[in-house]
Order: C-alpha cells, then sequence, then structure tokens
C-alpha cells in the first residue's frame, strides 16, 4: 500500500502554504505521496484563504463547536484519499500547522482509526476539549511543536495536550523551542523529517 502525508494548512491560508515541506521529507523512492488540500470554508478575512472552521470570537466553546464539523470534513478527505491511493489509515500521517494541527490532534484522538502518525506544529487543543473527551484512540502516536514565544496560539496548550497524552499512556513527543514565535522553524522540520521517517519504517 501507498504512504501518504496529509498537510492540513492554518487559518486564511491554502494548500500552497504546506506543500513546500515534502522537499524536507525523504523519499529517494517516491514511494511517499503527499497532498495539501484547501479547507472547504472560504476565510472571511482572507479572499484567496480557507477556514476549516470559523475563528470570529477564538474562543474555547467556538473551536470546539468548530472541530466537531470539520471532523466530518477530513473524515471525507482521507475516505477519499484511501480509495484514490490505494492505502489505509496507518498508512497515513497528518501534518497540521496552526488549525490545522488543531484538527489534526483532535481526529487523531477520538476516531476510532489509527493514523501512521499525528504531527501538531503550533496548533493545540484547549483544555475544555481534553476535559470533554471521553473515549481515547490509545493506539495514536503523537508528536508535538511550539514555539515559547507564540503570539497567536499559546505554548501552554501544546504542554497541556502533552500531559494529557502521557497521562493517557498515549505515545507522544513534545519540543517547545524558545525564541520562535508562530511559525514552522528548522528545529521543527528537523523533527518532522524524523518521525515520519520511523513512523514509515
Amino acid at each position: 500500500m501507498n504512504k501518504v502525508i496529509l498537510f492540513l494548512h492554518g487559518y486564511g491560508a491554502n494548500g500552497n502554504d504546506l506543500i513546500g515541506l515534502k522537499d524536507h521529507i525523504e523519499n529517494k523512492d517516491n514511494s511517499i505521496l503527499f497532498e495539501s488540500p484547501n479547507a472547504p470554508e472560504s476565510c472571511p478575512l482572507n479572499y484567496f484563504g480557507y477556514q476549516w472552521f470559523n475563528l470570529a470570537e477564538r474562543t474555547p466553546e467556538e473551536i470546539y463547536s468548530g472541530l466537531k464539523k470539520s471532523y466530518k470534513y477530513l473524515d471525507e478527505i482521507l475516505s477519499d484519499l484511501i480509495v484514490r491511493h490505494n492505502t489505509s489509515y496507518e498508512k497515513i500521517v497528518l501534518i497540521g500547522f496552526s488549525q490545522g494541527a488543531m484538527l489534526a490532534s483532535y481526529f487523531g484522538l477520538i476516531s476510532k482509526v489509527t493514523m501512521g502518525g499525528i504531527i501538531s506544529l503550533s496548533g493545540a487543543l484547549p483544555r475544555n476539549i481534553l476535559e470533554d473527551i471521553s473515549l481515547l484512540n490509545e493506539s495514536q502516536k503523537f508528536s508535538i511543536f511550539h514555539g515559547r514565544s507564540d503570539s497567536v496560539v499559546p505554548f501552554e496548550r501544546s504542554q497541556q495536550l502533552h500531559d494529557f497524552l502521557i497521562l493517557n499512556k498515549i505515545q507522544s513527543n513534545l519540543i517547545l523551542e524558545d525564541n520562535c514565535d508562530h511559525g514552522i522553524s528548522i528545529k521543527a522540520i528537523e523533527e518532522m523529517k524524523v518521525k515520519v521517517k520511523d513512523w514509515f519504517s
């Protein structure tokens, strides 16, 4: 079966925003396929951008409601990928940035299927969502990156997510980088390369 990496872009961006990350991932035999779709909703703050869900108020309640809706979007995207690329959930790694990272993490936690891995870049779930989840996918693997100087999504949310995963005996690796704002640093890319190689080996 084919190996697939699915990139989930951030709020107001589009599929082109993350697809360049594929050039940093070892793929000498072209055994990995890359997909980076646009989110399904137009973003009201950016004419050329898209959103997985609305962030008008940016409250934990709005985020939770949005994740429940966008879960269905992602489920449909994955089902389509499996058919088109003759693959399975275990052969797909989700790499999400910011809002896309929130969705990837949420899907990985509550879905009954197990992905090849979840990489969360500069985005994590508010505490109220973690506390409300009752059924967890304990076999999912996570790698979490966040800059301590993030001015958009507080890095403490990634720390909370990591602590929650470890408490529930779910495999998780956390990197918090000093002097890093809301973005994807060289250190994050290096960790992404290592995890993808490990999970696809």
